[in-house]
């Protein structure tokens, strides 16, 4: 028998990992096989260790896949959502004796999830969840056994090292390019210097079209890479960076977000009652 899990991005992929690291769930016996897919994320030595049998994803492979699970051999599809799913892979999500959902982000604060469709899986069925705001989740995810992963954003707690200088925090403004940031461009003259510019890894969703300036400067790293030592201001539009932001805030860091005019209005009314109980926290209108 076959446990197939499919990871589309470095999200499904982290979620993936964190049921492979726990005996219980991983179970024992059958075979385990990763499909993923090689422009969207890395696999780094633990996941080559976690998934020995890969394959990407490929029209070639998925029909090879397809007499497997039309003979009963899947025992359980691992998956994110169907959406934009060829005719092999919903074959073998119908024909999986179990199929097993897996976090995709910002849809499970959605009241209407963008790419999750809820009604196309069986109520009841494990919901693997990052845990990193549970009190936004949308009711539609009751539908399904929600169960936790954890944090994804969890604070990394490094032990002071005798010896070991500790840098200066990063301070000014950390812009975070992601959709709905653009509407904070009218404060830019009340922004802390020097800006420090992420641009959103996906060319067609860059919205900061601000230029930048002497002092100011462009990251080509992940924000999760920078937040955790930020002291400053922040800027911050619909992405998951946006719990992030939230979660790590330092003590006088100013969190501003801005979101786009079409967001689903539940997250929107999540992150508006956080700024509400938050001082450091804004949400433009």
């Amino acid at each position: 028998m076959i446990r197939l899990t499919l990871a589309s991005n470095a999200l499904h992929l982290e979620a993936a990992r964190r049921l492979r690291r726990r005996p219980a769930i991983a179970g024992d016996g059958g075979l385990e096989l990763l499909i993923w897919e090689p422009r969207r994320m890395r696999l780094g030595p633990e996941d080559r260790r976690l998934w020995p049998l890969r394959l990407t994803v490929t029209p070639l492979t998925l029909a090879l896949l397809v007499p497997l699970a039309l003979a009963g051999a899947v025992s359980e599809l691992r998956l994110a959502h169907l959406r934009h799913a060829g005719r092999a892979m919903r074959m073998i999500a119908a024909r999986a004796d179990r199929l097993v959902l897996l976090d995709d982000g910002l849809d499970q604060y959605r009241g209407v999830p963008r790419a999750v469709d809820p009604l196309a899986f069986p109520a009841g069925i494990d919901y693997w969840l990052f845990s990193d705001a549970p009190g936004w989740r949308a009711p539609w995810c009751a539908r399904f056994r929600c169960r936790e992963l954890g944090p994804l954003f969890a604070r990394p707690e490094e032990p002071p090292q005798e010896g070991r200088e500790t840098p200066p925090p990063l301070q000014g403004t950390l812009i975070i390019d992601s959709p709905g940031v653009e509407r904070l461009q009218p404060q830019a003259a009340g922004l802390p210097r020097p800006w420090w510019l992420i641009p959103h890894p996906v060319l067609g969703k860059r919205s900061w079209t601000l230029p930048l300036r002497e002092g100011d400067r462009c990251l080509q790293v992940p924000p999760e890479q920078v937040l955790a030592s930020w002291h400053g201001t922040v800027l911050v539009g619909e992405s998951l960076m946006l719990l992030a932001a939230l979660r790590w805030r330092a003590p006088g860091t100013v969190v501003k977000v801005a979101l786009p005019p079409d967001v689903d209005a539940r997250l929107r009314d999540s992150v508006r009652a956080e700024a509400g109980r938050e001082a450091g926290v804004s949400l433009s209108s």
